[in-house]
């Protein structure tokens, strides 16, 4: 029996898809490369925004008319909007669904077994645990990646920050982490399978370790991943997904100096550049100490990429707190900014806050810190131009050879080597000239 997924949102959404594949294809499940040749249909939900559940509903909409054996809504939209998602379920008629959460989702396999015996269902059926009431996580076992050249390991789960606009603590549950012991044992069964390049993963990554006993840091982490590196006798590369910037301590600074593996790529949400924006977030650091933080770390890496969420238009945003954010930005190293209109979120407090910006300003603002932003990338780019830097190879076809560098710079290979280029290898590249967004390698 075939099945098709579609993943939505972060990349923790994908690493558990890329699980869920593997354990259903152990099963004898067929992945379907088209909707179309499918018979059950698997939705790895987002609602981070109001787009992303938009989305969402259209692709079982759309899903509900190819007649489905099976339809799985999984993850962040039933585990935070259950009651909603069931009734619009029921009002569009929609039949044989099933809505998992988070920890269902990763048993897909039994789940399906049970309700594949059963040949109609009018009505929605509900597997949802309460996340708050869990403690840790397990390990994703995962053999290949969806063809990517990158291994990507889930280290930790859930959020408890509540900032005031997110649902992620209401679809994630509280902070859960994988063992120290787990994490080592996984990453190094995914350097012997052949992965040079290694992503750690978390919905809030800096904040692995708090619930263990006894409790630990990343940093420890971090230093461990260090040693097991040294010990392999090979070039590696070590990234890290996203960090707050609070969780940028001065030992991971120190960890940061004399690391031989980290990657000089630092996501850090910024969000807004004014303080007094930051407060009504539940931000919990000021603009001020943002930029320190970025200034040091751009003192230890000033070949980094350095990226930022931003939220244009929350409510009460004025001129003034934009211009600060704008000037934020202009004042700091970052280079890659992700930019989202404030999207409303039911169950959150900023939901209830007024007074709310016009759709015209925040597209408005979005355009002009889009223009400041693909400056800066340009920029940035263009002074990497003649630089060499560690690479991973990422797709080898006739037409061309793509790879992304240790600094998060997608680039394709004008002038191979004369030995044999594999998938998924480090090498070193020479940015030789720049074309649109890509700069142009040459191996050495």
């Amino acid at each position: 029996m075939k099945f098709f997924i579609k993943t939505l949102g972060c990349k923790v959404n994908q690493v558990e898809s890329a699980y869920i594949v593997e354990k259903l294809q152990e099963k004898g499940y067929k992945l379907a490369e088209k909707e179309e040749e499918a018979e059950i249909f698997i939705l790895n939900s987002c609602v981070v925004t109001a787009k992303a559940e938009a989305e969402g509903r259209k692709i079982i909409k759309r899903w509900s008319k190819l007649n489905p054996k099976l339809i799985v809504v999984a993850g962040c939209y039933p585990q935070a909007y259950k009651d909603a998602l069931f009734s619009w379920v029921q009002k569009q008629q929609i039949k044989n669904l099933v809505l998992l959460g988070q920890k269902e989702k990763l048993k897909i396999e039994v789940f399906l077994e049970m309700l594949l015996k059963t040949s109609h269902f009018s009505e929605p059926k509900v597997f949802i645990q309460d996340l708050f009431q869990e403690k840790g996580t397990e390990v994703l076992f995962i053999k290949r990646f969806f063809s990517h050249s990158r291994a990507f390991v889930k280290v930790q789960d859930g959020c408890d920050q509540f900032c005031s606009y997110c649902i992620v603590p209401y679809a994630r549950g509280a902070p859960r982490s994988v063992s120290l012991e787990e994490v080592l044992a996984e990453i190094e069964r995914l350097i012997q399978a052949g992965y040079e390049e290694i992503v750690l993963t978390g919905i809030h990554l800096g904040q692995w370790g708090k619930d263990l006993t006894p409790v630990k840091s990343l940093t420890d982490l971090l230093w461990e991943i260090e040693k097991l590196f040294a010990k392999q006798k090979k070039d590696l590369i070590l990234r890290l997904s996203s960090l707050e910037v609070r969780e940028i301590t001065s030992s991971f600074l120190e960890f940061a100096k004399n690391s031989a593996f980290l990657a000089p790529h630092f996501h850090i949400p910024l969000q807004s550049g004014s303080d007094r924006i930051l407060r009504l977030m539940n931000r919990h650091y000021t603009s001020k100490e943002y930029l320190t933080i970025l200034e040091k770390l751009y003192n230890l890496y000033p070949q980094a990429t350095f990226g930022a969420d931003v939220i244009v238009g929350f409510p009460s945003e004025t001129e003034k707190d934009f211009l600060k954010t704008l000037e934020v930005i202009e004042n700091s190293p970052l280079n890659w900014l992700h930019l989202f209109p404030f999207s409303p979120r039911p169950g959150t407090q900023a939901e209830k806050l007024t007074p709310k910006v016009k759709p015209e300003v925040i597209k408005a603002r979005i355009e002009i810190l889009k223009n400041i932003g693909k400056k800066k990338r340009e920029d940035f780019l263009n002074q990497e131009v003649g630089k060499v830097r560690r690479a991973v190879v990422e797709t080898i076809n006739e037409s061309e050879i793509k790879g992304l560098s240790e600094n998060y710079i997608s680039h394709k290979i004008v002038l191979p080597p004369p030995f044999p280029l594999s998938k998924g290898k480090i090498l070193k590249v020479r940015f030789m000239a720049k074309e649109g967004d890509y700069l142009l390698g040459k191996v050495l």
